[in-house]
C-alpha cells in the first residue's frame, strides 16, 4: 500500500444496509448510505521503531495491539503480530533474529522467534516501555509511567527479571554504546544519561530538553540522535562534549526513532500517527507512512450546527473535523499542551468535556476558545462524561461500575449516583424529560439502561446486546448505539426497547486487552441535525457517516 493511499480509500463509498429487527415494524426501516469522512490507517498511534537490515522498518502499535513491518521501498504495511498479543510500546531484534516487544498495559515482555513462535518471557512489569540488547546479548527493559525502573531480563525467560535501578525519572527509548554503557533520555528531567548497568552508576551526557523520548546512535557511534516530543525536534548530540544541534524541526508528539545503516533517521509521531525519514546531512524530511487521524474514539456534534462539524476525541489529540468534507480544522495535541489523551467527548452549551482512562482524568474546556478550564483526576477507568444543566459533571466509572456526580465548584467533591452497572461506557443525556435522566451503555452486561438523575433509580431499556459502547440521541428521540460485539449500528426506541439494525459488518471493536478497563478504546457515535449518523472505527482509525436515503 502506498503511503499516499491509506487503507480505507478503496472501500466502496455506498453500502446499502438491510434492517433486521426483533419485532415487526409497521413502517419500512430506515435506509442509509455509508460514506467515508476520513479514510483510515494501518496504525492506532505508531510508537517504537527498528530497522531489520532487510529493507523493512518494524513498528509497534500499542493501542492497536499489533506489530507491523513497513517496506521502505514501497511504504506497504503488513502485520507481523496481531491483536491482542501485539500490544507493543517498543520493540527490538535479538542476536538470533527474534523479535522482542514490551506490553505497556499488560506488563508483559514478549518474544517471537524466527520460526514464528510467540511466548511471554516476563510478567508483572506494569508500564513496561523500552528495551535494548547489550553487545554480549544481555537484555534490559524499563518501566515508565506505571513504574519507574530499569531491569535486566533473561532473553529466553528462564530466570526472573532483576532490578538494576529505580526512581530514575522515566528512562525511555535507549541504546547501548560501544563502551557497553546504556544511553537514553530521562523524560522527567530533560536529560540524556549514560548508565553503567553493572554498577548502577549514572552520569549526564546532555540536558536542556523539554521532553526527550528516545535516543539512538548514528552509524559511527559518535553522536546520539534524540527526539524531543514537546518541541518537535530531532537533535544530534556529540558524545565527547554533550553539544547539541537541531537537525530537523517536526510536529510535536515525537515518540521514537531508528537509525538506518545509511544514517537516515526514521521518526515516529504518535499524535499524527505517522513515520517520517530525516536526512541528517541537510535536514530534509520525507513521509514513510501517513495518516490523518490517530485513534478516533468518542464523537460529538452540536445539535444546532447545520455544518455538522465533529468534535473527535482522537486519544493523542482533540480534533475538529468537518462531518461533510472531512477537513480537519483544529487539533489540540497531547504532550505539548496540558491535554491528556482524550477518549470520550461531550458538549454542553459553553463547554467541551473530555475523559480519558489512559491517564485517568476528566477535563473541561471552553467551547469557544478551547482553553482547558478544569482537570479532575479519576483513576476508576473513566469513560463517558457529561455536564448537567446545573454545571455538575456526570461520569461513568467503568471499573467499579458506577455513575458519579462531580461538583461544579472546586474542590471537586464526588457523589455516587448509582452503582452495580456492568462496565458503563457511553452516556447520553435525557434532561428535558419530566423525570430527567441519562442513558448508559453497559459493555459487560449488554444492556442500555436509563438512570434517573433525582435518585439514581435504574430502568433497563434493552438487553441482549453484545458489547454496546457509543450512544447518541437521534433528533426524533431514538437511541443510536454502536454494538461493537456484533460489529453493527443499531437503533433503540427508548420507551419500548424495540431494536432496529441499521448497519452490519462494520470495522469496529479491537479486542480488549489485559490490564485495561471495560470498553477501553470506545467506539464513538454522533448524530447530526440532518439525521446523518457518524461512527468512529478503532480498527481502521477512520470516520464514517451514514446518510439517510429519502
Amino acid at each position: 500500500m502506498s503511503p499516499s493511499l491509506p487503507r480505507g480509500v478503496s472501500k466502496p463509498l455506498a453500502v446499502w444496509l438491510v434492517m433486521a429487527s426483533c419485532q415487526a415494524l409497521a413502517v419500512p426501516p430506515p435506509v442509509y448510505r455509508q460514506e467515508v469522512v476520513v479514510a483510515g490507517s494501518s496504525f492506532q498511534g505508531v510508537h517504537g521503531l527498528a530497522v531489520d537490515g532487510k529493507g523493512h522498518l518494524l513498528a509497534s502499535n500499542l493501542l492497536g495491539q499489533s506489530v507491523h513491518s513497513v517496506d521502505l521501498r514501497t511504504g506497504a504495511v503488513t502485520t507481523l503480530v496481531g491483536p491482542p498479543l501485539g500490544g507493543a510500546d517498543d520493540l527490538t531484534l535479538g542476536p538470533d533474529g527474534s523479535l522482542y516487544w514490551t506490553g505497556f498495559f499488560t506488563g508483559r515482555l514478549m518474544r517471537r522467534t524466527p520460526d514464528g513462535k510467540t511466548r511471554v518471557i516476563a510478567t508483572g512489569l506494569p508500564g513496561l516501555n523500552s528495551l535494548a540488547f547489550r553487545r554480549d546479548g544481555r537484555l534490559y527493559v524499563t518501566q515508565v509511567g506505571r513504574g519507574d525502573a530499569l531491569w535486566e531480563v533473561d532473553p529466553r525467560g528462564h530466570n526472573p527479571p532483576r532490578q538494576i535501578l529505580a526512581g530514575l525519572g522515566f528512562l525511555n527509548g535507549f541504546e547501548f554504546g560501544t563502551d557497553d554503557r546504556l544511553y537514553g533520555p530521562l523524560l522527567r528531567k530533560g536529560q540524556i544519561v549514560r548508565v553503567d548497568v553493572d554498577t548502577g552508576a549514572m552520569e549526564t551526557v546532555a540536558e536542556g530538553f523539554a521532553m526527550p523520548t528516545a535516543a539512538n546512535f548514528d552509524a559511527r557511534r559518535e553522536h546520539l540522535y534524540v527526539v524531543d516530543a514537546v518541541r518537535g525536534e530531532l537533535v544530534r548530540v556529540r558524545l565527547a562534549t554533550g553539544a547539541k544541534e537541531v537537525v530537523a524541526k517536526l510536529p510535536t508528539g515525537l515518540d521514537n526513532l531508528a537509525v538506518g545503516p545509511d544514517d537516515q533517521v526514521y521518526v515516529s509521531n504518535m499524535v499524527d500517527n505517522d513515520i517520517r525519514v530525516v536526512n541528517p546531512t541537510d535536514g530534509s524530511i520525507e513521509p514513510v507512512v501517513t495518516s490523518r487521524l490517530s485513534v478516533p474514539s468518542g464523537l460529538a456534534v452540536a445539535p444546532e450546527d447545520a455544518d455538522e462539524r465533529l468534535y473527535v476525541a482522537d486519544v493523542y489529540a482533540f480534533r475538529r473535523v468537518g462531518g461533510r468534507d472531512g477537513k480537519i480544522t483544529q487539533s489540540t495535541r497531547v504532550l505539548s499542551t496540558p491535554m491528556t489523551f482524550p477518549m470520550q467527548v461531550s458538549l454542553s452549551a459553553k463547554h467541551v468535556v473530555l475523559s480519558s482512562a489512559y491517564l485517568g482524568n476528566v477535563q473541561v474546556l471552553d467551547r469557544a476558545s478551547g482553553d482547558i478550564l478544569r482537570t479532575i483526576p479519576n483513576t476508576n477507568g473513566v469513560q463517558g462524561a457529561l455536564e448537567l444543566p446545573d454545571g455538575t459533571l456526570l461520569v461513568a466509572e467503568a471499573t467499579p461500575g458506577r455513575l458519579v456526580r462531580v461538583d461544579a465548584a472546586e474542590p471537586a467533591g464526588t457523589t455516587v449516583l448509582t452503582e452495580g452497572l456492568e462496565g458503563p461506557v457511553g452516556l447520553v443525556a435525557d434532561t428535558e424529560a419530566e423525570e430527567p435522566g441519562v442513558y448508559v451503555t453497559e459493555v459487560r452486561s449488554g444492556r442500555v439502561t436509563r438512570v434517573r438523575l433525582s435518585d439514581g433509580a435504574r430502568r433497563t431499556v434493552t438487553k441482549g446486546l453484545r458489547a454496546p459502547e457509543g450512544i447518541a440521541r437521534h433528533p426524533d428521540g431514538g437511541l443510536i448505539v454502536a454494538e461493537v460485539g456484533r460489529k453493527r449500528l443499531v437503533r433503540i426506541e427508548p420507551t419500548t426497547g424495540r431494536l432496529t439494525v441499521l448497519a452490519t459488518g462494520l470495522r469496529i471493536g479491537l479486542p480488549e486487552s489485559e490490564g485495561l478497563p471495560p470498553g477501553y478504546l470506545p467506539t464513538g457515535v454522533a448524530v447530526g441535525r440532518s439525521g446523518t449518523l457518524y461512527l468512529s472505527s478503532d480498527v481502521e482509525s477512520a470516520l464514517y457517516r451514514f446518510v439517510p436515503v429519502p
